[in-house]
């Protein structure tokens, strides 16, 4: 081997353990304050529920290729949609949970499609999600759905059922659409808002059990 490729093959060795030993740091990573689940219209997931996730290191430097998985099994009053129309994404519905692979840049999108269960099912309050990075936890989101019924789309029913919610005093997470940490006006005038926009015409094909 010329001198060369000897130095060239030494260096690829000792960058490799920088690689797998690279940490994710919280501060410096870029992560939601909450969720919505959302739903589609002609196999169209709605933009209304797209956000960002982007993975940095301890020395503020993205981390590409990292897995990066969002937890919904801490609200038990919502459900993911067990297709969630993005081959990029992996779904585990036993767990709750959607993964994909940050890019060059540490950054990953996600759309979530899902619903919940109806007037008077409400139990989860806020900060009930998890975001993961390759198993180390880094974020706690709250965790909203706009189909409130899990059925038939955006529609009146959703709308009942957000009343009911607000009605009852508590602060249930699957309502706060504007990440204030309550329920109130903002988080309504955001439901019509999305329900004018008719981009949530479809629930779920099937439901995550």
């Amino acid at each position: 081997m010329n001198r060369p490729a000897w130095l060239l093959a030494l260096a690829l060795v000792l960058a490799a353990p920088c690689l797998a030993t690279a940490e994710p740091s919280p501060p410096n990573s870029t992560t939601p304050s909450c969720i919505s689940l959302v739903g589609s219209s002609g196999g169209v997931a709605a933009a209304a529920g797209q956000f960002t996730v982007v993975i940095r290191d301890l020395a503020n430097n993205p981390i590409p290729g990292a897995r990066v998985t969002i937890d919904v099994s801490g609200h038990p009053d919502l459900h993911l949609c067990a297709d969630q129309l993005d081959a990029a994404m992996s779904v585990d519905c036993v767990h709750g949970t959607v993964s994909k692979l940050t890019d060059a840049a540490g950054s990953v999108q996600f759309t979530l499609l899902g619903g919940s269960n109806g007037a008077g099912g409400a139990v989860t309050l806020l900060v009930g999600g998890r975001i993961y990075w390759e198993g180390t936890l880094i974020a706690f989101p709250t965790v909203s759905a706009f189909d409130l019924d899990g059925s038939s789309g955006v529609g009146a029913n959703d709308l009942s059922a957000w009343l009911t919610d607000f009605g009852s005093g508590n602060d249930y997470g699957r309502c706060d659409y504007d990440c204030s940490g309550g329920v109130g006006a903002n988080d309504l005038s955001l439901w019509l808002t999305v329900f004018g926009s008719g981009e949530m015409a479809e629930s779920c094909g099937t439901n995550c059990p």
